[in-house]
């Protein structure tokens, strides 16, 4: 049967409109009465005497039942189908939401690592800058004693050469003058 859409229903209903505008007077609620198992019935439910009703009419209201039970059927199995197809995705969008929340774990855990490793390697080359830095102040210091062991150096060397100077002039007076004269 073809799928049932908003136009099937409403043939359905011109369909129990018409069965029901055939017989009006037949299908009219029952008067009040004084059985009380009769006033206990709903209002909604139909007496027709037996005489008044006409197979055609019958025979019509049943196509229009058998027809809706059809259709219902036909809907009802659409519809289970449209659940399996959902039941199957949903499972699929579960699977799907699991691998991604495993993914979340695996990139916070990558993550976790890869700060840990860049506080390592940061450490390591803090401790190396350290190390050099300590060489090179290590260096400049003996640079800076060598240098002041040199100015020591340079003043007792021009110590002893004025000592030289005044002792070798003392020992040669003669040779002093001339060297006055032609200064």
């Amino acid at each position: 049967m073809p799928g049932i859409d908003e136009g099937f229903w409403d043939q359905l209903d011109a369909r129990i409109a018409a069965t029901i505008v055939r017989a009006p007077r037949r299908l009219r609620p029952s008067q009040t009465s004084s059985n009380p198992a009769r006033v206990s019935r709903p209002a909604s439910m139909i007496e027709v005497p037996a005489e008044r009703l006409h197979v055609s009419d019958w025979t019509g209201l049943v196509e229009t039942i058998s027809a809706a039970g059809a259709a219902a059927q036909v809907q009802d199995e659409r519809l289970r189908e449209r659940n399996a197809a959902y039941e199957v995705l949903a499972g699929d969008l579960r699977r799907a939401l699991d691998d991604v929340e495993r993914y979340k774990g695996l990139v916070a855990q990558a993550q976790a690592q890869a700060e840990a490793k860049a506080r390592e390697i940061q450490a390591l080359a803090e401790a190396r800058i350290d190390a050099i830095q300590a060489r090179a102040d290590a260096r400049v210091h003996r640079a800076e004693e060598r240098a002041h062991a040199a100015d020591q150096r340079v003043v007792v060397v021009e110590d002893w050469l004025t000592t030289f100077e005044e002792a070798s002039r003392s020992l040669l007076p003669a040779l002093r003058a001339p060297i006055a004269k032609a200064s």
